[in-house]
Order: structure tokens, then C-alpha cells, then sequence
């Protein structure tokens, strides 16, 4: 993602610049003791930026009352819908009564709106999202999470909440039409890819045209939509309270798509009454929201390591996949998964199917063969051509599908299906899978959008190499798992729960850490770079690889080449969201192996950090630091004890797991503001005895 305009002022201290900005840290006895139950609020999870705490600890919450059942109950055999209402209602109603022990003044409206998914980890801990709003308007970026266990009792509230002064403005000063045309010229401006296989270049768009106004709600926030004209999309907008570091602003907010969906550009334009010239308003915050990698009759993972012309079975067998469906996700998928990857049409089998729509990016077909009499077909088209890099990518989405829902990434959760079989979630939204035949611009991405929509992943020819990034499964993996994070971290309110610093970069790590871990299960010697096939470079796309001896630390975030201690490290920059990413993969990598040290066994090790991992995605909230990442996991490992983990067994991987972190300066006593690069402090401390994560 790169961030082309942030006129936030994110090293804005709120506790160095505000008077007893922090008291609330004094007031927690208090507040604990009106809701009569133990409250933990550390100095150190308290985020700079805004002054309001990340994280809230929670012990003997009460749970579902009687009368809470009742109305669950009501009308007969309660439902999962029914059920999730208890959870949505219990985390609204918790996080208002506790607000003054997260950071909100006494009196202070406390406005908050329940994304309606309710997620659950493998353990079977509930997560609400909730979006913080002010006069019915989101307050961009305020997302926190509310963990709940089944009985309905609140174990943390986590994630960033901000304060709102009183008397700011609701009504905008600035017609929409006008904040749209600035923030339209900015996105139709000629723009640079830059990566590992090259830069494109993008030309500027025409936007003499279209642009109208095409449909408007009478909501608080005006939520309307514009015609797109050069651009893919007609243009959402709506009205959004941005805030800048001390001060909110009323913001006009849109969203552009380039066409191909190479770029997905989020654009905030101030609105309010102090916008100095109302018929030029300016740009507050603009960034691209896509990932770019910088970095069938099938290739099972790239040419080299496993040669094209194996016939593969469509769908896989339950079997054939690395990782094990659990008692706890198995009631989540449908009966009979994995399911069909193809759907019979006329006589024809297509690569049009309900997780993945693969077409040829040139002509966006897909790749049909025809049923024979005992109704069967094999996509058996020759090496390298249009319909085989075709076949390759469906085969690959189709694998992380089901990989990723066995690990808890159902449709309840928002994963990418056409049509959700039990019906949860929002259908609609399988991967369109484009394999362009030649180069395209950023030559690998992925545009993941809330669910109910499409993500879309484009695949092309490293004109460098003449090798397709289509054929290689790291590749294409990395982008998927983009897909996978977007959408848990944050919840499912527009699947864009990664646009701070420290957030992008772990998106890379997690992408790296999945494309790697997944080869690496079958075998003996572990691979530790990634990108090597296609860029035909033994040592990848990345700065170093990630073996146990990867140099970067968390202490190391914000430093430019010349910075970084060590010897031989004058190279290593960590400033740019890939490399910072090095540093989160390498950390899960370690984990990886420490844990699966700590168990004797590298099956087991490699299913529980996987599972982890996942459930830390659905506990982690919007925009977090490594260090926020890093206790969700935690968290999730902690939930396992009794279960998958016997106590003897958790204590040895909860010392493996901090020993790893602490590897890469993420231990007990390392600290960050909040979730940019500045100020990330390393630390190689492990917790004290009786501290509990």
C-alpha cells in the first residue's frame, strides 16, 4: 500500500500534549468497582496518537443472565442469528460501561455500531467488531474488538477508540460533487508501480466524463454513489470523521478503482467549515488500499520444484491438505467439503466455480473443457499458454480456499464464495482470478474489497525472466493471503482492517510466513525465500532470507540503510511496508520452529502455530502494532490449554512462542505509541512468573 498524501500529524503525543491526558489509567479501580468485577489497564497499551487504551483486561464479567436466555430462546430452538444478537447486544452494552476506563471523559457520548458477523476462533472465543461513531458518522479507523467467551462473559476489549470534542460539525461545508472532483484528479494521475519484477507505469485517466451522480441516502453520513467513468467502479462516497492527531475533522470519503483494479485508491477531503477554500477543498489522506508484490493438469508449486504434467484431482482430497479440520470449525462447513471447485454447464466443465472464477486476464474467458460420457474432463491444456495459466491460478485460489476455511476462514467469517451453502456471510464474492498471457502493470496483486464483494487477483509475465507469476504458487498464495487478513483483521466492515505502518507491513509478514509454511510442511529442508522461481534469483524478492540467523528486529522499525547495528546489516533498510513485513514473517517463522521444538513433532507444531496464527487474525483489531499482533497470538495459543494443548504442553509452547518474539525484539518489555514507525522501542525480556497474556 503507499501512502501518497497523510496530512495526520500520527507522532502527535496526546499524553505529552494534553494535561493528565492519561488520568483515566487512575480511574480504572473505580469504574471496575462500579461494574463490580476486575479491570487491568497497563500504561503501556495505551496508543499516544489518540490518548484511549488498546487494550482492556477483563475478569468475572458477568455472562448471559437469565433474562439475556430468555430472550435468546424466545419463539422456540434458538438460532445462530439469535445467538449472535446475545453477543452484539452484550459488547455494546459492555464497552459503554466501561468507557471511562478506556480513555472517554465522564458524560462523553459513547457511540458505537456491532459489525453483524460474530467470528469465532478454533477455541470457540466470540469476537464482536465494533465501528465508533459521532452524530451517526464512523470515526475512520476507531475498530475495536470485544472477546466474549460462550457463556457471554467479556474477557478484553481491544483496538483503537478516540475522544470527540464537543460541537464538531455533522453538516458538511463542501458539496460532494466538489470534494469529489479534487480527490478524482488525484486518482486519475499517471502513477508507478514499483517492485521486484519491474515498474509499470500507469498513464493518466480522462475524467472529462461521467462522474454523475448516481444514487443518494438520506443517513447521517450522506452515504451516494458517482458514475466511475474511466475509472473500473462507480465511486462510492460518504461523510467520515478523520482524525488528525488532536483534532477531527469532517471528511468527505471516496474510493476509486484504476482499471484491471491495479489500484484501489481511499481519498479523504475536508468538509467542515474550516476548510479554508470550500470550492478547492484539500486532500487530508489518499492512499492505495491494494497489495502489490514486491518482492492443474498443473504446477503443484512452481516448475522447477514440481514439473508441469501432473494430474490433479479437482477438488483436492480432505487428505491431501497440510492442516486438520477441528472439532470447533468442522460444524462451520458445509457437508461434504472441501466442495466442488467446478460447476458442470452444457456439457462443459469451466474454471468458473463458486471459490475462484480463473479467466484469461485478455479476454476475462474462462478456461472450458467438455464432460465426456461418464462425465468427467481434465483441463489439459499444454505448458504456457493462456488456458494452462489459467488452470494454475484456479488450482492455487481453489487450494488457499479451502486450506484457509479449514482453519476457521469460513462464510461466517467472510470468505470468498459465489454462493454460501449454510448461509452465512454474503456470497457473491468468489476470487476473479485473472492470468493475463503477457506483463501487466504491478504484474502481481490483489484488490480485496467487504464481503459480498469480489476480490480481484491479477497474475502476469515477469518480462524480465519470461516465467509467470500465474506458475508459482508462493506468489500467488502471498496475494491470496492478503485477501485472508484484509477481511479478519479489523471484522467485515469494508475488509480494509490494515492501513497504518506497522499494520501494511505485517500484511506483507503474514503473506510470506503462509506462501513458505505451506511448502515447507512436506519438506525436509526448510525454504526460506520467496519469489526465487520467478525472478530466477536464488535469494528471492526479499532483502534477506528468512532463516533462523534473519538480522531485523522490531527495535529496527523506522531505521534507513546505514542505521541498522550489526555486521553486514549497512544494507538492510526498514522504512518500506515489505521490509518491515521481513521482520513479522521472520518472527512467525521462528515461532514456527520453537514451537514444533517445544512439541517433538513437526506436524503438530506447524497445525497449532497455523491455527494460532489464524485465531490471532480474528482477535487482533484494526490497524495494530506487531506488538498487538503478538498477544492476540498469544491469546489463541492460551485458549487451546485443555483442548489441543494440555497444560503441561501450553506452558512449554507459551515459553517457545515468547522466546521467538523476544528473538526478533517483541518480548515482554519492548513498546510502541501506537501503530507507525516511530518510536518502536525493541525488547528481549520474557514475562515475569504469574503473568498471564
Amino acid at each position: 500500500m503507499t501512502r501518497t498524501i497523510d496530512r495526520r500529524d500520527t507522532g502527535y503525543d496526546h499524553l505529552a500534549s494534553s494535561v493528565g491526558a492519561a488520568s483515566f489509567l487512575d480511574e480504572t479501580d473505580r469504574v471496575a468497582a462500579e461494574v463490580d468485577h476486575t479491570l487491568t489497564a497497563e500504561p503501556g497499551k495505551v496508543n499516544r496518537f489518540t490518548g484511549h487504551l488498546t487494550e482492556l483486561r477483563v475478569d468475572g464479567a458477568p455472562g448471559f443472565t437469565d433474562a439475556d436466555i430468555a430472550s435468546i430462546e424466545a419463539g422456540g430452538q434458538p438460532t445462530e442469528d439469535t445467538r449472535d444478537a446475545g453477543y452484539l447486544a452484550k459488547a455494546k452494552e459492555y464497552v459503554a460501561s466501561v468507557s471511562e476506563a478506556i480513555g472517554f471523559a465522564a458524560g462523553e457520548p459513547v457511540e458505537f455500531e456491532a459489525d453483524p458477523t460474530v467470528t469465532r476462533t478454533s477455541d470457540g472465543m466470540r469476537v464482536v467488531s465494533l465501528q465508533q461513531k459521532h452524530n451517526g458518522i464512523e470515526v475512520w479507523g476507531m475498530q475495536p474488538k470485544v472477546w466474549l467467551h460462550p457463556d457471554g462473559t467479556v474477557d478484553r476489549v481491544v483496538g483503537d477508540t478516540v475522544s470527540v470534542p464537543t460541537g464538531v460539525s455533522a453538516r458538511p461545508a463542501v458539496p460532494a460533487e466538489v470534494a469529489l472532483r479534487v480527490a478524482a484528479e488525484k486518482a486519475a494521475e499517471p502513477v508507478t508501480l514499483q517492485g521486484p519484477f519491474g515498474d509499470s507505469e500507469l498513464p493518466r485517466l480522462d475524467i472529462s466524463y461521467g462522474l454523475g451522480r448516481l444514487s443518494a441516502q438520506s443517513q447521517a453520513d450522506q452515504p451516494m454513489t458517482f458514475a466511475g467513468g474511466a475509472f473500473e467502479e462507480a465511486i462510492p462516497a460518504r461523510l467520515v470523521y478523520l482524525y488528525m492527531g488532536g483534532d477531527i475533522r469532517l471528511t468527505w470519503f471516496f474510493a476509486f478503482t484504476r482499471p484491471n483494479f491495479t489500484v484501489q485508491y481511499h481519498a479523504f477531503v475536508e468538509a467542515d467549515e474550516r476548510t479554508a477554500d470550500k470550492d478547492a477543498p484539500e486532500l487530508l489522506y489518499f492512499y492505495d488500499t491494494s497489495s502489490h508484490v514486491v518482492g492443474g493438469l498443473v504446477i503443484r508449486e512452481n516448475p522447477v520444484d514440481t514439473p508441469f504434467g501432473e494430474v490433479v484431482a479437482f477438488p483436492l482430497s480432505l487428505d491431501a491438505y497440510p492442516v486438520q479440520v477441528t472439532p470447533e470449525v468442522r460444524p462451520e462447513l458445509p457437508d461434504g467439503f472441501p466442495l466442488e471447485w467446478t460447476v458442470a454447464d452444457n456439457g462443459t466443465l469451466s474454471t468458473d466455480g463458486n471459490n475462484v472464477r480463473a479467466v484469461n486476464g485478455r479476454n476475462l474467458q474462462p478456461f472450458k473443457v467438455p464432460l465426456d460420457a461418464a462425465g468427467d474432463a481434465v483441463f489439459n491444456a499444454d505448458a504456457d499458454t493462456p488456458e494452462q495459466l489459467v488452470t494454475n491460478i484456479f488450482y492455487f485460489c481453489n487450494y488457499a480456499h479451502d486450506f484457509f476455511m479449514m482453519l476457521g476462514f469460513t462464510e461466517k467469517n467472510g470468505n470468498f464464495q459465489s454462493v454460501n451453502r449454510p448461509g452465512h456471510g454474503k456470497g457473491a464474492d468468489a476470487v476473479l482470478a485473472r492470468a493475463h498471457p503477457g506483463a501487466v502493470p504491478g504484474t502481481a496483486n490483489m484488490a480485496t474489497r467487504a464481503d459480498g464483494l469480489a476480490a480481484v487477483m491479477n497474475m502476469g509475465l515477469v518480462t524480465g525472466t519470461g516465467r509467470h507469476t500465474a506458475n508459482a504458487f508462493d506468489v500467488v498464495i502471498h496475494e491470496y493471503v492478503h485477501g485472508v487478513t484484509n477481511r479478519l483483521v479489523g471484522g467485515l466492515f469494508d475488509a480494509n482492517g490494515l492501513s497504518e505502518d506497522q499494520s501494511i507491513s505485517m500484511g506483507e509478514g503474514w503473506s510470506d510466513y503462509f506462501a513458505l509454511t505451506i511448502i515447507n510442511f512436506g519438506r525436509e529442508k526448510e525454504h526460506v525465500v520467496v519469489g526465487d522461481w520467478v525472478v530466477a534469483k536464488p535469494g528471492g524478492i526479499r532483502q534477506r532470507p528468512y532463516d533462523a540467523d534473519y538480522p531485523g528486529t522490531f527495535g529496527d522499525i523506522g531505521k534507513r540503510r546505514g542505521q541498522v547495528e550489526g555486521a553486514g546489516n549497512a544494507d538492510l533498510s526498514y522504512r518500506e511496508e515489505h521490509d518491515v513485513g521481513e521482520i513479522w514473517c521472520a518472527a512467525l517463522l521462528e515461532l514456527t520452529r520453537r514451537v514444533t521444538a517445544a512439541l517433538d513433532s513437526k506436524e503438530r507444531g506447524y497445525r497449532l502455530t497455523w491455527q494460532a496464527v489464524v485465531d490471532g487474525l480474528k482477535l487482533t483489531p484494526k490497524n495494530p502494532s506487531f506488538l498487538g499482533a503478538r498477544d492476540a497470538i498469544l491469546r489463541a495459543f492460551k485458549g487451546m490449554e485443555g483442548g489441543r494443548l494440555t497444560s503441561d504442553e501450553y506452558e512449554a509452547v507459551r515459553h517457545a512462542a515468547w522466546e521467538a518474539f523476544a528473538r526478533y525484539g517483541m518480548g515482554f518489555d519492548a513498546f510502541c505509541p501506537n501503530a507507525s514507525y516511530d518510536g518502536c522501542q525493541g525488547g528481549t525480556q520474557l514475562p515475569p512468573p504469574g503473568s498471564t497474556d
